[in-house]
């Protein structure tokens, strides 16, 4: 998930989740301006399109790190985000105008919205698909409150230059509105890197329990790294399931009553699968204010 960044020749690309790259522990909280329920309710009408969350074709939704190939284009809101023609990020549609993905994707130099490249209705990765659409990024909003060292309010919005197509294989996401109870099974999609479990030129899921956030603030995973408000995490005691390198930025989701939600942006971890040491993801709850003012 967390980005380390590299140069070949010129370029510096952004690669997620390295393994021993850790957030600074933190002393607090960062969290948006509290709203009541009702306004957040009303922000979220505002945010999610008609038919959001869901897919005209259905996903495989069984038991990425120990994942499975997706079906093809039965996650419509997938986004691939490239950096002058390279895959780096992952993101999720949200509306035919714009792609939430993580804040530490599009930190430093790679804030420059001018080279990066959006593609939506993609499987294969390797080839071109009748599927897919192709959009260039006319503005990047990062959280104000985003901390690289910290990795705490890691979110962020892409503008895309012209509307995506909504169609069979292109379609948003519904933004979350709640949390989601501990034990909840969600999914989490990308091409990163499968450490050997599978190709990553094609999409692929994987599911991930949520974990209470309790645990997750224990000991035994990641103490004062994790700030409770801001991050989600979910996996397996015993790892082997996971998000890695390449899948920053995309999206958790969680199903119900049929609509699919997103729950969590991919954001950092210490390695990919360990015991111990699940996904860590951006709490997108937190954040519906914050994107319902950056979307209007």
């Amino acid at each position: 998930m967390l980005k380390v960044t590299v140069v070949l020749a010129v370029l510096c690309i952004a690669y997620a989740k390295p393994s021993h790259r850790k957030p600074h522990a933190g002393n607090g909280h960062h969290t948006d301006t509290q709203v009541a329920q009702t306004d957040l309710t009303a922000v979220l009408q505002s945010i999610n399109q008609a038919g959001c969350g869901g897919s005209r074709i259905s996903p495989s939704v069984s038991y990425i790190v120990g994942g499975s190939e997706a079906r093809a284009n039965s996650w419509p809101w997938m986004a691939s985000l490239e950096y002058n023609g390279m895959h780096v990020c992952g993101g999720s549609l949200v509306s035919d105008r714009y792609i939430i993905t993580a804040a530490h994707c599009v930190e430093g130099a790679m804030a420059t919205a001018s080279r990066w490249r959006v593609r939506l209705g993609k499987h294969d990765r390797s080839r071109t698909e009748t599927t897919e659409q192709n959009l260039f990024v006319r503005r990047i909003i990062s959280h104000g409150s985003y901390s690289s060292s910290k990795i705490s309010n890691d979110i962020a919005l892409m503008e895309l230059s012209s509307t995506a197509t909504i169609n069979d294989y292109v379609s948003p996401v519904c933004v979350a509105e709640l949390d989601v109870a501990a034990g909840t099974n969600c999914i989490t999609t990308g091409w990163g890197d499968t450490q050997g479990t599978g190709s990553n030129s094609v999409l692929r899921q994987v599911t991930v329990p949520m974990i209470d956030q309790a645990t997750c603030a224990s000991r035994d995973y990641y103490g004062r790294y994790m700030d409770t408000t801001t991050m989600i995490c979910a996996g397996y005691e015993q790892g082997g399931k996971d998000s890695c390198q390449g899948d920053s930025g995309g999206p958790l989701v969680c199903s119900s009553q049929g609509v699919w939600h997103l729950t969590g942006v991919t954001s950092w971890g210490f390695g990919c699968a360990e015991a111990f040491k699940p996904g860590v993801y951006t709490r997108v709850v937190n954040y519906v204010s914050w994107l319902g003012a950056n979307m209007a």
